[in-house]
């Protein structure tokens, strides 16, 4: 995995220039260039908590994120380093660096893990469908779809009698495609008011209520991306792809 250096370092300067303060952006400056020496020379703890300085006050920025990302790596904490590429990812949705090291880590930890919950990674059958298409597409679909319909409608009433058939077909057509799409944007929105976060230590014990002293329900490993449902003091409660839920430390999770 290839840290990114020059084209990281002249993108944060040029924010930091426009939104921080002198002092403050020499001080984000120099931890930046701290964590890009360090993993030069192999310093990976290093170089992670010079970029995590960052992190810390708020820099923005799919390269820090990617950085980061191979730091952990490195280090062999696929967790955060799944959650790294994530964060990249979110930034910088064509970025296919991070894609890539994403896929890569994820494949790295599920070697890892010995007892897989089934189903605990695949999202479901109607989340997927409704998450395959961008947020921007599924509206203009709908839209589109929705106006057709009227425009049929519209040019029907001027048809001649015998030529309306084939126009009420068109019209029914897009009048069911349009409420599907509906469907699929409604779908769309009310996930999206959930959101994700990575499982950061290897392994994580998923207990049934907001305390360690609850029993365990199960384990989930690192990397796993769970839906964040609601909080409780410090503790988080999670559903798993498949459904499972349960109560996991704030601490144990990264979230997207």
């Amino acid at each position: 995995m290839r840290l990114r250096r020059a084209v990281s370092t002249a993108a944060i300067c040029a924010l930091l220039a426009v939104f921080a303060p002198q002092a403050r952006a020499d001080f984000l400056d120099q931890a930046w260039k701290r964590g890009n020496e360090a993993h030069l020379r192999g310093d990976y703890a290093g170089a992670a908590s010079a970029y995590e300085q960052l992190d810390k006050q708020h820099v923005v920025s799919a390269d820090l994120y990617y950085n980061l990302g191979v730091t952990y790596f490195r280090q062999g904490q696929l967790g955060r380093a799944i959650w790294a590429f994530e964060r990249a990812l979110v930034v910088a949705p064509d970025d296919e660096d991070a894609r890539f090291n994403v896929t890569q880590a994820r494949k790295l930890a599920d070697q890892r893990t010995h007892d897989k919950l089934e189903g605990a990674e695949r999202e479901p059958l109607w989340s997927r469908i409704a998450t395959f298409f961008s947020p921007s597409t599924e509206v203009w679909l709908f839209c589109g779809l929705y106006l057709g319909c009227f425009g049929m409608l519209f040019v029907r009433r001027r048809m001649a009698e015998d030529s309306r058939l084939a126009i009420t077909t068109a019209c029914a057509v897009l009048g069911t495609a349009a409420l599907l799409a509906g469907a699929l944007l409604l779908g769309r929105m009310n996930l999206d008011r959930i959101p994700f976060a990575v499982v950061l230590p290897d392994t994580v014990a998923v207990k049934e209520g907001a305390d360690s002293n609850f029993r365990t329900s199960f384990e989930v490993h690192g990397g796993l991306r769970v839906r964040v449902l609601d909080r409780e003091q410090d503790w988080v409660r999670v559903r798993l792809a498949n459904g499972l839920e349960g109560f996991v430390r704030t601490e144990d999770l990264g979230l997207l």
